[in-house]
């Protein structure tokens, strides 16, 4: 069992998901005594655009909006910074560092499930990015999930290696704890035996 179960595998899963989710969606939709501008509204969204463009909200506004959320939680106000930031991500759901943000308020507070979820959406959206391997592992890692920590360290080593040498050297100590602590775990359980 794992933290990340009850995500799709393939590319493939994702497509049946939606083919399932989608007319169902639709039918709930299509149920609702709806106003005509909120249809239009909705008929956008669905072929694509996010709400922020559709609001016409500007890039400068979304940063702004993305710089307050992360104020808020550095204040200290974690909850509300999180749902400030949960409506920028409905307002705009490919913002990956949005949902890197929205990940660390849930891994700050030991929600490392969730968290894991959001940073392969996360890692889906900015591949290249060491930090959400970084999290991806600390996450696994809190789960005692070794193989996948060590998998995910190791790649934010990689990808942070010449760019960022903080990260690199966070992802090398952590990598090697994580097997550390996957050796550990074989011990003892060859130990009980």
């Amino acid at each position: 069992m794992s933290i990340l179960d009850g995500l799709p595998k393939t590319e493939a899963d994702w497509r049946r998901r939606i083919e399932i989710a989608a007319p169902v969606a639709q039918g709930l939709i299509d149920g609702l005594a709806l106003p005509p501008k909120v249809r239009s509204v909705l008929k956008l969204m669905s072929e694509g655009m996010a709400l922020a463009d559709i609001c016409g909200l500007t890039s400068e506004e979304r940063d702004a909006m993305f710089i307050r959320g992360c104020r808020m939680i550095q204040a200290g106000d974690v909850k509300k910074g999180r749902e400030w930031m949960i409506v920028l991500h409905q307002l705009e759901p490919l913002d990956a560092r949005v949902i890197y943000a929205i990940a660390l308020t849930y891994q700050s507070e030991g929600n490392v499930a969730l968290a894991a979820k959001l940073y392969v959406h996360f890692i889906a959206l900015d591949a290249a990015n060491p930090e959400g391997h970084l999290r991806l592992g600390e996450c696994l890692l809190s789960a005692r999930e070794y193989d996948g920590a060590i998998a995910h360290f190791a790649v934010g080593e990689r990808l942070s290696r010449g760019s960022n040498a903080a990260a690199a050297a966070h992802a090398v100590r952590m990598h090697a704890h994580a097997i550390e602590r996957r050796s550990a775990q074989r011990h003892a359980g060859r130990a009980a035996r």
